[in-house]
This record gives structure tokens, C-alpha cells and sequence, in this order.
């Protein structure tokens, strides 16, 4: 595994600008700033009525929600892989 030294990234939201460091790799952090970014332009309208806070707030439940299903999902397929692995001896 790859060690990356920890840098400063600018992350600009609407009118904000975030630091963070992170050491991840630079596609990686390319890959997620410009998800993030996607997500909160769609949701420009709930940052204009409700403002940052809140809006950080329910975008926080919204992925917490689908990281939540994602695991459920995982979890049952990796159960319907093993009961067909055993149905098939192995």
C-alpha cells in the first residue's frame, strides 16, 4: 500500500470554502469533491431556505441512510452466495 503525505485540499461549496488534509489518494479526493459538489448543487434551492447547516445536516442522513442499505444489500448478497455455494457442495 501506497503511504500519500497528508495535504490541504480547498473545497468550495456555494458561497463557503472548506479546508481539509487528507492523505487519500488525489483521484480519490477528485472523484469524491466533485460528487459532493454535484450533490449540493442539486440542492441549492433547500440551502437558500434552510441555509448550510441544515442542509449539511440532511445531505449527513441522506448518505448515512444509503451507506445503511448499501451494507443491508451487501449482507444479503453475501448470504445468498454462501447458501449457493453450499446447495452446490463447495
Amino acid at each position: 500500500m501506497t503511504r500519500f503525505m497528508k495535504r490541504t485540499v480547498t473545497l468550495e461549496l456555494g458561497s463557503k470554502t472548506y479546508k481539509f488534509e487528507t492523505g487519500d489518494p488525489q483521484d480519490e479526493v477528485d472523484e469524491t469533491i466533485t460528487e459532493l459538489k454535484s450533490i449540493f448543487e442539486s440542492h441549492a434551492q433547500e440551502v437558500e431556505k434552510y441555509g448550510y447547516e441544515r442542509s449539511f445536516l440532511m445531505m449527513l442522513l441522506n448518505f448515512t441512510r444509503e451507506n445503511i442499505n448499501l451494507k443491508r444489500q451487501i449482507s444479503d448478497l453475501t448470504q445468498k452466495v454462501e447458501k449457493q455455494g453450499k446447495r452446490f457442495g463447495n
